[in-house]
């Protein structure tokens, strides 16, 4: 009894035929978030909601910034254990400070002002943003007033110079 072999030439193409539809194809891992990471994704998501309703404006912002810093987050797993676990930040808290640092970031590129001083109606919700997380993190006493305020008015001092 002798076993019939396929020609070299077939058993290849058969293997290509089996990785063109991708069986032996590898799959991809998820990424693995850290629980802290989920905790101030999940964070960001109820902020975000719990925020809108107040304009079209405040809304696209509230939802461009939240989508923007959760794609960082998704990128970065180090930066939420670091900012809860190392830093002693609580979940909300890190979240407010975030969004606040992603807004004054925007507004401070100078490309949500309509001339020297003045902001765009996207620039004065990203500024609306910024101050309403600088009074969530004054209310949880992560800022004093004093700090909270003095902030505010130099980032107003700074946005008058920009544009």
């Amino acid at each position: 009894m002798t076993l019939r072999r396929k020609p070299v030439a077939l058993v290849l193409k058969d293997a290509g035929a089996i990785m063109l539809f991708g069986l032996f194809k590898r799959k991809q891992k998820q990424p693995q978030f850290t629980p802290e990471n989920q905790l101030l994704l999940t964070e960001l998501e109820k902020f975000r909601i719990r925020y809108r309703g107040q304009g079209p404006h405040d809304d696209m912002a509230v939802d461009a910034v939240v989508q923007e810093v959760s794609r960082g987050l998704q990128n970065d797993n180090k930066y939420a254990n670091d900012l809860i676990v190392k830093g002693g930040w609580s979940v909300p808290d890190a979240a407010h400070m975030i969004i606040s640092e992603y807004a004054s970031a925007e507004i401070m590129t100078g490309q949500l002002h309509i001339y020297r001083g003045v902001l765009s109606d996207k620039g004065k919700a990203y500024l609306k943003l910024f101050k309403a997380c600088s009074s969530k993190l004054m209310a949880s006493g992560r800022l004093t007033e004093k700090e909270a305020v003095e902030g505010i008015r130099e980032f107003d001092d700074e946005i008058a110079t920009l544009g």
